[in-house]
Parts: C-alpha cells; structure tokens; sequence
C-alpha cells in the first residue's frame, strides 16, 4: 500500500473547510495523513482543524508556508516539503470527495504518470443545504438528491446522465482542463522534487496549468481516473481568481522545454532557513 499525504489547500472559509474534511470520514482507502494548508492569510480555519483531528481516525496536521507573500503554490510546497510520503493528492478545501477518491488515486498511481480528477460546481442552493448529515449517508453525491435539492442546477448539468458518468458531465464543464487540478490530481512526492515543486510567481489560477506543463516537459504522462476520483465544488462568493493578470507566465509545453519552478521547493527552503 502507497503511504499517502492528502493535502488540502483552504482559504479563509472554515464552513467550507468544514465539509470538506467531513467528507472524508468515509474514505474506502484509509491509509492517509491529511495535511491543511491556508493560502490565504488568517486564522479562521483553525477551529475546524483542531475538531476534525480530534474525530478523524487519520492524523491531521495544520502547515505553516514560511516567508513571502502567502499564495496557492508556496501553501503546497510547504505541505510537500513537511512529509516524507511517497504519494501526495491534493484536494481543495471547498471540495467534496466521494468516498472513493483515494481509492480512485491509488488505483492509478504510476510511474511516468501524474493523475488528475474533474471538478463540477455546485450552486448555492445546494451549498447552503449541504451538511454532515448528507455527507455521512452519502445523499450529497446522489443524482436524485441533487435533483431534490436543485431542479434548476440539475437541468443544467445532469439532467440526461447516470451518476457513473460524472466524470462525461464534468469534462463538458471544464473545457480548458489542462490536466493538472490541484483539487483532484496526485503524483508521486518524487516527480514534485524532480520539477521544484510549485512556482511560487506564478498566479494562483495558473498554477495547474504550469506544473501540468513542466510534469508534461519532464516525461510524464497525465491520467485521467475514474469518476469516484472527481470532486464537487461549493459555491463561494469570493472574487474570481482569473481577473488577476499579473506574475510569471505558465512554463509552455514543448518538447524538451522548462521543466524547474523558477521559485519552488528549494528557494521556500532557502527562505526558511533564513528565517
């Protein structure tokens, strides 16, 4: 069995946070450690940390990202510097997993390859109503609940599917998906050290793509798993992310073209240990 670091990546919003943690109470892989991270400032996400290590049979640890302005990509190098698993899946903290996420993941880790889930967003009906109870029976990932729930979200998402072809739904969501989703996707920690990790002057909505791209120029081969590996994203009012234009342009994908992070694993360490 893969040891394995889950690690989610949370801004300011612990309700969000909250559910998403819940989620994993019914993993059907259970050989995880879960680590959180903020990407955003604050201590809002404390509480339900600390509640969710105290009930959660998996150990769950809290990570700090040294120095610097805190953004998406220098929170998940502090994560992928803070364990020694072999494994790492990454999963937003406004996500849903389905009780065999994990499993999906580990079901398709190997070598020469990186994995990546699809995300479908919820609408804010549905989010407002979601709670541990519909999580812990499984009623939140059930297309008759959905319905119930939301008609309209329905119509326009599953209305003409069965529940096993979420993964079909999902690509017609997500038409730009550039393989790497950093609330569904998972590589071995190796290949992340072999790229420099994430890099940290890249903006946040170009993340996915770059590390994608630079995985991609380094020789690996990205897998798209099952559906139970595809996660279900609350609604949030928070301000899109894509209306920022600023910081370092994805690395492209060409052949033999830029495979390290300019500013990754080893400059977050170099600035720790100047601290």
């Amino acid at each position: 069995m893969i040891p394995i670091s889950l690690i989610i990546h949370a801004r300011q919003q612990p309700e969000h946070l909250d559910l998403c943690l819940a989620s994993l109470y019914r993993q059907t892989h259970g050989d995880f450690e879960v680590l959180v991270v903020d990407a955003e400032t604050g201590d809002a996400n404390n509480v339900v940390i600390e509640h969710h290590a105290r009930h959660l049979r998996q150990p769950i640890r809290h990570i700090d990202a040294p120095g610097g302005a805190l953004n998406l990509a220098r929170a998940l190098n502090a994560a992928i510097l803070s364990t020694s698993a072999e494994y790492l899946v990454f999963l937003g903290g406004d996500c849903l997993a389905q009780p065999g996420f994990l499993a999906a993941h580990v079901e398709c880790a190997d070598y020469g390859y990186f994995v990546h889930g699809q995300t479908l967003q919820l609408d804010q009906t549905i989010t407002d109503v979601v709670d541990a109870a519909a999580l812990g029976s499984g009623a939140v990932f059930e297309e008759s609940w959905l319905k119930a729930v939301s008609p309209d979200w329905h119509g326009r998402h599953l209305a003409s599917s069965a529940m096993a072809r979420i993964k079909d739904w999902l690509q017609r969501d997500t038409p730009q998906q550039q393989f790497w989703n950093c609330r569904s996707a998972s590589c071995f920690r190796q290949d992340a050290i072999d790229v420099n990790g994430f890099d940290m002057d890249v903006e946040d909505w170009r993340v996915d793509r770059d590390l994608a791209n630079r995985l991609q120029n380094n020789g690996l081969d990205p897998v798209r798993m099952s559906a139970a590996g595809n996660v279900l994203r609350l609604c949030s009012e928070q301000v899109n992310l894509k209306k920022g234009r600023g910081g370092r342009v994805p690395a492209p994908l060409v052949p033999g073209g830029e495979i390290r992070a300019v500013t990754g694993l080893e400059e977050l360490t170099a600035q720790a240990n100047a601290a």
